[in-house]
């Protein structure tokens, strides 16, 4: 079995668990990495690499199919947002006519989980609870969501990692409006304005059948600490209180493998979805280290074999926290290199 892991830059931790599915469910079989920089730390870990161009280039299409047609990978995942988006456009539906399962949304489901304006307008018709949401060119919308709240948050249409995050308060919002002599915050239609909620942060992982199907199993871990727009230290906790969540999300959505989720739960008890990411997200680790084990769960459904049941077990409140490694390679040119890493 051949597994291709696109985009996995320091995620070591992901290789080595895919390698160790294979080896507990005796399959012979290899983990590469497809990235851009050959110096990528998830690259010395991998059983081979192949190096691509970067996917904002126009050649990144044609030499993903190139790549695909020579190796004949049973399974393609990427843990970049905007890979993501590439392949939603119809790149994974080439991908999976040449034999590859690729877990990724349809073009629609993506969207709405790309884009955080329609995040909040097709969740909120859905009925799920999210903060009330406007861009930051709609005077009007903006206005009212000073109606709504007294604290906000801004941030990028399109980002990830928390990108373009600032915070606000009434009155500064209030002042940027009044000194807009159009009424614009800002130009364009590149970032959002919410109101925030506050309460307690968590991680909550769907995870179905790589082709969609029903909810396998849902994680759920508590975030202690964030860096870098990344949890750095979780919890696990119990999942029944996001179980119906997930599962109105998956008839929405769609979710193939794994799509993880940003809630804050208000003290009212009220969980707000605030931002989706349709991969292995930097919190899934949380919950493996506590037991659980969804690369061998995507693994057994690659071979046709059911997954042990345990798969989506695991132990509550273990407290995980990330740290710096570092991992030693051969480069390319016979020197010599180590990489710092961030991993579990």
């Amino acid at each position: 079995m051949r597994i291709v892991i696109g985009s996995a830059g320091r995620r070591v931790y992901l290789v080595h668990w895919f390698q160790q599915a294979l080896r507990n469910l005796g399959i012979p079989g290899e983990v590469i990495v497809f990235d851009h920089d050959p110096h990528a730390a998830a690259v010395a870990a991998a059983d081979g690499h192949r190096a691509m161009p970067a996917y904002i280039s126009p050649e990144y299409p044609q030499a993903m199919i190139d790549a695909v047609e020579e190796l004949r990978p049973d399974l393609f995942i990427t843990l970049n947002d905007q890979e993501l988006t590439l392949l939603s456009r119809g790149l994974a539906d080439q991908l999976r006519d040449r034999g590859v399962t690729v877990p990724v949304l349809g073009p629609l489901q993506h969207q709405i989980a790309a884009d955080k304006f329609q995040t909040s307008a097709a969740l909120e018709h859905a009925g799920i609870p999210v903060p009330h949401c406007a861009l930051l060119s709609d005077a009007a919308g903006v206005r009212a969501l000073l109606e709504r709240g007294e604290h906000f948050i801004i941030k990028d249409r399109y980002g990830s990692a928390s990108s373009g995050l600032q915070r606000l308060g009434h009155a500064e919002l209030s002042s940027l409006l009044a000194g807009s002599p159009d009424g614009i915050v800002f130009e364009g239609a590149e970032r959002v304005i919410q109101v925030a909620i506050f309460g307690d942060e968590y991680g909550v992982d769907i995870i179905a059948p790589l082709t969609g199907g029903a909810v396998q199993g849902l994680l759920a871990r508590r975030i202690v600490t964030m860096r870098n727009g990344e949890s750095a230290t979780a919890v696990s906790v119990d999942n029944a209180p996001f179980l119906e969540l997930g599962q109105r999300l998956n008839t929405r959505l769609g979710v193939r493998g794994i799509c993880s989720l940003d809630v804050l739960v208000d003290h009212h008890g009220i969980a707000h979805v605030i931002d989706i990411n349709p991969r292995f997200s930097g919190g899934y680790p949380f919950n493996h280290l506590a037991g659980a084990d969804v690369p061998q769960f995507m693994v057994a459904s690659l071979a046709g074999r059911p997954a042990a049941s345990e798969w989506a077990a695991y132990q509550l409140d273990i407290v995980s926290a990330k740290h710096e490694g570092m991992i030693r390679f051969n480069a390319p040119d016979r020197h010599t290199h180590s990489l710092q890493h961030s991993h579990l």
